[in-house]
């Protein structure tokens, strides 16, 4: 597939969808209170999704490890939906397979939907209510340790908690998917044990090409395509390169090898923008994501399977999802 190939035609313009931006977190450091409409810099505006034909984005709702517990993780994770409501201006959100169509066929605005990253607010919530409002993807750790586990930045770290147990279960039972970007090895094994829905890793990088705990190994990559789970690669340098910076050449290679190993119906894009300070040096922003395309059109892929990278398979993976 990655034998140059003889394309001549203009690059289409590919409807792409990114499984993981860090949004919200980067509108309240930088931009607290400020419509997202009314943001012209940054790397992600209204403005650079539409230059890069992004018609969807996963919207992290990061829960920062120090309001974790009882009393301050929920009300946090509340505020958080809140704000995405209020201030996502310009965006429609994602609730549904149809609102999910109509963003990608250009009826309404860019579309976001809601992911959750660091579940410990979970325990204090009401599943049922969050599935109805459309949130079905709940990342169950960030770096640190929470009630239901520990997370990739914790060292010798432990599988998941009972709570974590519990809530996996009542989590499957609901429809919902899990996203494992974060989780330790432990707690990985556990879920793919005890957890038999939908996963996917929302923005990664693979440790053979990056060895750090935040990225994922061969055996985790195997376990997860043979539940057809998803990767989503992401541009940050820190989990793409060791050299701790890197460019398109970075991002190519490990699409590339899932690709090549599992078919390209398994990887996708998770920028991971707004939740780095390390510039990708060939991938900045959200408008420059077509850059990716036309590496892959150029390495010979054919344009069917770089429709699905780009964002036919988040849109696959989505729309069973909500219609569930």
């Amino acid at each position: 597939m990655t034998q140059p190939g003889s394309q001549t035609s203009a690059l289409p313009v590919f409807a792409a969808i990114d499984g993981h931006v860090d949004l919200i977190y980067e509108m309240t450091r930088r931009h607290s209170n400020v419509p997202l409409r009314s943001i012209i810099d940054g790397a992600v505006t209204l403005a650079g999704m539409r230059e890069g034909n992004v018609r969807a984005i996963a919207a992290a709702l990061y829960c920062a490890d120090s309001f974790n517990g009882q009393g301050s993780a929920a009300p946090y994770l509340r505020s958080l939906i809140d704000y995405a409501a209020a201030y996502f201006t310009g965006l429609d959100r994602i609730e549904s397979p149809g609102d999910l169509q109509r963003c990608l066929e250009h009826e309404a605005f860019p579309g976001y939907l809601l992911l959750i990253e660091n579940s410990d607010a979970l325990l204090d919530l009401d599943l049922d209510e969050l599935k109805n409002a459309g949130m079905r993807i709940a990342g169950l750790t960030h770096a640190g340790s929470n009630r239901l586990g520990d997370g990739n930045g914790v060292q010798c770290p432990q599988g998941l908690t009972a709570a974590g147990k519990r809530l996996v279960k009542e989590l499957g039972a609901r429809g919902f998917a899990i996203d494992v970007a974060h989780l330790a090895d432990p707690g990985l094994a556990d879920l793919l044990r005890l957890f038999d829905g939908p996963i996917v890793s929302s923005h990664t990088g693979f440790r053979f090409f990056c060895d750090t705990p935040r990225n994922l190994t061969r055996q985790q990559l195997g376990a997860l395509f043979a539940r057809d789970g998803i990767v989503g690669i992401t541009v940050n340098p820190e989990m793409l390169s060791s050299k701790g910076r890197a460019g398109i050449e970075d991002v190519f290679r490990h699409i590339d090898w899932v690709a090549q190993k599992h078919g390209p119906d398994h990887v996708a894009i998770g920028s991971d923008f707004c939740g780095f300070d390390c510039p990708n040096a060939d991938l900045w922003d959200i408008s420059r994501l077509p850059l990716i395309a036309e590496v892959l059109r150029k390495r010979g892929y054919p344009d069917d399977a770089v429709e699905r990278i780009m964002g036919g398979n988040w849109r696959r993976f989505y729309q069973a999802l909500l219609a569930g």
